[in-house]
């Protein structure tokens, strides 16, 4: 009996981590592989499930039930963020005059694009970069030390073609 209890609740674990992945990778356009997850996801699911459903008077197996869900969620969150898939754009709105930033992101093999704009104290540099996502916390963090008043946005690319890339 123990054994079904902690099956029901790492099972759940399971199969919501690979939900969690499944959900990334199909959002991103990863057909092939999200189809191979959902398999897998859907046969631990099914099995943890028929272990419950047959039997709904415990509250016991009702509880781990979903007290793994609920672990899944957190750790197939952690799991995905150290996964770090695919890549991530960001745009950096800096003054005008902090072409330094721009020299150091080249410098570190980054692909910049830069353009003016204006912002409601003057002109400003919108710098865009894209790369890895497990390169952008570290990207960002060095940007903030450079300039503690740059704006930047995070966001997520499905799909992009050409350009320059830091391999």
């Amino acid at each position: 009996m123990i054994l079904d209890f902690l099956f029901i609740f790492f099972a759940r674990i399971v199969d919501v981590s690979l939900g969690t992945i499944r959900t990334i990778l199909t959002i991103r356009g990863d057909k092939y592989p999200a189809a191979v997850i959902g398999f897998f996801e859907i046969l631990v699911y099914v099995v943890a499930l028929g272990k419950v459903i047959n039997s709904l008077q415990d509250p016991v197996r009702l509880f781990l039930y979903c007290a793994g869900f609920a672990s899944g969620v957190v750790i197939g969150t952690v799991l995905e963020e150290r996964l770090a898939l695919g890549f991530r754009g960001m745009q950096v709105i800096t003054d005008c005059a902090n072409h330094s930033l721009v020299d150091f992101l080249r410098a570190q093999g980054h692909g910049v694009t830069t353009w003016d704009g204006h912002g409601l104290e003057g002109p400003k540099l919108i710098i865009n970069i894209f790369l890895r996502r497990n390169l952008a916390s570290q990207v960002a963090e060095k940007i903030r030390q450079l300039d503690q008043n740059a704006f930047i946005v995070f966001m997520e690319p499905k799909q992009f073609r050409g350009g320059f890339m830091k391999k």
